[in-house]
């Protein structure tokens, strides 16, 4: 984990790497001359002796920033035999990579990345297949800066709010938008050139369906297990010591018997003693002989924390697991520098309940006992029942009432691109849940110093699980299906046959109407009073989280527009 940053016309670099120190607690560095403004904030793991970035080609011709991790470097190194290093870095990798390669090489990288090129021409920026790692920029005529975190920019530049149609619809933006006007996010799995007055985008990975032919259930077992394996081996490269995120669940489960980490973190709320997670993490860890280490989230750690927690998000994200996310991260900075995680799993192999609510009534529409009654149905169920699966989708995911059709809009596009239906949940996913996801991750861990790493989003393994007939993610209303197959005889058997499972949850909603309710009603009178229009959808109970996003909203306001009248 570092921060990077850069400037193309007016503005002072130091600022920028001001906020980001967070970020890279080891080492700081700046490349100026008459055109660019280049620097990082390093936290070192591959190559702690190594100097600090930007990092510059012998000639000095090239200069590299890197954010994240190049988890195949080694592999890549040996094939760049004509080239000299000088460190045991995967940031000079890059460096000759680009020589050996072009800017085609980024295509070659197995990492969670955001990269900067400089090469005396133009500036390059890149961000890996899924947006592990962010990248923010703003471009106003020959000016351009760029930043891991958008605070960093707005050092440059003055807050305006952008709240766009998806926050309001999706609790969290979509895409390139941010919630400030002027400072885009570069895509995941997207290269930018500047040549000093365009800026020019292409896409240099899509995630596709590409159903392949497999000759055995086994093979796809076989091959699953291979994969995941050789994930976590890549991801515990480095000179650092490592931990896990571990929840109880078969996910980080398996993480955690595959790379055996001293250290392990559990989030432990007794709020609701249905999902009670504690007992099977902590078997886990006894089992591979881990410390386990516990954070009990309390409600006045949310009124002490949760406006310095909005900070390091730039922006309300689409979760309500943010405060459990960032004390865990706090506890695990105490022991490891490196944490890894179960992320992605259930969106890459169809592990959420939603998923199997969609599959189901997905398969009552082919019933022949039905076929001649689908009016009957919908008058015992719901009217929307059978109609297209695009518009039903979007009813389980959205939050707000949208003004137009532009976020149904969304999500039929990436319906369009494929052909399972499982594959068109995920692929919505990808784009629209699992980044507030990966920014909460990324910001916990970059708050105190750390690096996350997330085994399941290897692209290799994301190419995979979109080659897979649906029947392997999800079969006789047992979600993860190939998952809990590859992990058998690694994982115990009372881990994997789990029927049921609860994510990362903090009971927000429990606090609200208890603990916090005289502060809570007090920012969300003020968030009225400022007129910005936010309407909810239906409630969703104990789910809901209307009047957290209030919350978020009047915090981010407080931190980020206020602050500067």
């Amino acid at each position: 984990m570092c921060g990077i940053a850069g400037i193309v016309g007016k503005g002072k670099i130091k600022p920028m790497l001001d906020t980001l120190s967070h970020r890279g607690p080891d080492g700081r560095g700046v490349l100026k001359d008459n055109y660019i403004q280049l620097g990082a904030c390093s936290l070192k793991i591959t190559d702690p002796a190594a100097g600090n970035q930007p990092f510059c080609s012998e000639d000095q011709s090239i200069c590299v920033l890197l954010n994240g991790e190049i988890y195949n470097y080694l592999e890549i190194k040996a094939g760049l035999k004509k080239h000299r290093f000088k460190t045991e870095t995967d940031t000079e990798v890059i460096i000759h990579a680009y020589e050996e390669y072009g800017i085609e090489c980024i295509k070659r990288f197995n990492g969670c990345f955001a990269i900067a090129i400089y090469d005396g021409k133009r500036l390059f920026l890149a961000r890996d297949r899924v947006g592990e790692k962010p990248l923010y920029y703003y471009h106003q005529a020959n000016r351009f800066i760029f930043s891991s975190e958008i605070k960093a920019i707005l050092s440059q530049i003055k807050a305006v709010p952008n709240i766009t149609e998806n926050f309001r619809v999706f609790e969290t933006v979509l895409g390139k938008e941010t919630l400030f006007r002027g400072i885009s996010a570069l895509l995941p799995g997207s290269i930018l050139a500047f040549d000093g007055n365009d800026v020019k985008i292409k896409k240099y990975w899509q995630l596709i369906s590409n159903p392949a032919e497999y000759k055995s259930e086994n093979e796809c077992i076989d091959r699953l297990r291979w994969l995941i394996t050789d994930a976590v081996r890549l991801r515990l490269r480095g000179k650092a010591s490592f931990g896990l995120f571990l929840s109880g669940g078969i996910d980080s489960s398996l993480i955690a018997y595959l790379a055996k980490p001293q250290h392990v973190f559990f989030c432990h709320c007794a709020s609701d003693k249905h999902f009670n997670e504690f007992p099977f993490a902590r078997y886990v860890a006894q089992d591979i002989k881990s410390e386990l280490h516990l954070i009990r989230p309390r409600a006045d750690d949310f009124k002490k924390y949760y406006k310095k927690i909005i900070w390091y998000l730039d922006q309300p994200i689409a979760t309500a697991s943010t405060l459990s996310a960032f004390l865990l991260a706090k506890k695990a900075s105490q022991y490891v520098k490196v944490i890894l995680n179960g992320e992605g799993a259930d969106e890459l192999l169809g592990g959420y309940v939603r998923y199997l609510l969609m599959l189901i009534e997905n398969k009552l529409s082919t019933v022949p006992e039905l076929q001649y009654y689908h009016s009957l149905a919908r008058f015992f169920w719901t009217e929307q029942l059978f109609s297209d699966p695009a518009e039903r989708y979007f009813s389980l995911t959205r939050r707000g009432i949208p003004p137009t059709a532009k976020p149904l809009r969304k999500i039929k596009e990436i319906f369009s691109r494929h052909s399972q239906l499982i594959d068109k949940i995920c692929a919505a996913d990808i784009e629209i849940t699992l980044p507030s996801l990966l920014m909460m991750g990324d910001r916990a861990c970059s708050a105190f110093g750390m690096e996350n790493r997330s085994p399941f989003l290897d692209h290799r393994i994301i190419e995979f699980a979109f080659s897979l007939p649906e029947e392997m993610k999800i079969r006789d209303f047992q979600t993860k299906y190939i998952l809990r197959k590859a992990a058998r005889g690694i994982v115990p058997d009372k881990i994997i046959d789990r029927r049921y499972k609860k994510g990362l949850t903090t009971p927000i909603a429990h606090w609200f109407s208890s603990d916090l309710h005289s502060w809570v009603q007090a920012l969300s009178k003020r968030f009225k009073n400022r007129r910005v229009r936010l309407t909810p959808g239906d409630t969703r109970g104990q789910y809901d989280r209307y009047l957290y996003t209030l919350i978020n909203l009047e915090l981010w306001f407080e931190t980020f527009i206020d602050q500067q009248k």
